[in-house]
């Protein structure tokens, strides 16, 4: 978003304008259609040179559309975890990322299809995931080197996020439930293999 547009003149007006905007693309996206700036301004009742006064391309308005959803909260995570075992605390992020994904399935896959498209470094996929994480195990000991913790981190990545999803349900044709069971699974089977069971109880944060 062009926050120097936003933030000079009538404000209030503006900031009406970018919520049509943003409303228009979540509606488009619930009926599965591809977001293109024409549509979008179309669709919000607003021009297209207006349109492009608020956003550069329909990357940065996909970025402030992930923006606003109501992306898993670390501490609340953790929170929510809190005297569970290790096993039980990893799974809990997977569960609350995979859940995040699924209750903004559309939005997450355009936010995807325009990271993949971008060119612009700042556009990054997966980054609380990593975060949290990292964060997991940065405050409760387990007994791990350091490289396999951060091989650990990268794999479990893997199978909470969108990208998961995408793959669960487009290529193996599973539904919602199906598909999160079985990526849980699969999470609970590396967290097996890596005897995570005989790890401490996680620690307060």
């Amino acid at each position: 978003m062009k926050e120097k547009h936003i933030t000079s003149g009538r404000k209030k007006q503006k900031q009406n304008t970018r919520d049509k905007l943003l409303e228009a693309s979540r509606q488009l996206l619930e009926k599965k259609v591809t977001l293109t700036m024409e549509n979008v301004a179309e669709k919000a009742g607003i021009s297209r040179a207006t349109v492009y006064r608020y956003y550069t391309n329909i990357d940065s308005l996909s970025m402030d559309l992930i923006l606003q959803l109501d992306v898993p909260n670390p501490e609340t995570i953790f929170s929510n975890n809190e005297g569970a075992s290790h096993k039980d605390a990893i799974l809990g992020i997977q569960k609350a990322y995979l859940d995040f994904s699924l209750r903004n399935e559309q939005t997450s896959r355009q936010f995807l299809a325009a990271v993949l498209a971008s060119s612009n470094p700042n556009m990054r996929r997966g980054k609380n995931r990593i975060n949290t994480l990292k964060e997991h195990f940065k405050s409760n000991k387990v007994d791990l080197s350091e490289e396999d913790k951060e091989k650990l981190v990268h794999l479990s990545v893997l199978l909470m996020g969108i990208e998961s999803i995408i793959t669960a349900k487009d290529v193996c044709g599973l539904d919602n439930r199906t598909a999160t069971d079985t990526l849980s699974w699969g999470l609970q089977m590396i967290l097996k293999g890596c005897s995570v069971d005989k790890w401490s109880v996680v620690q307060q944060f």
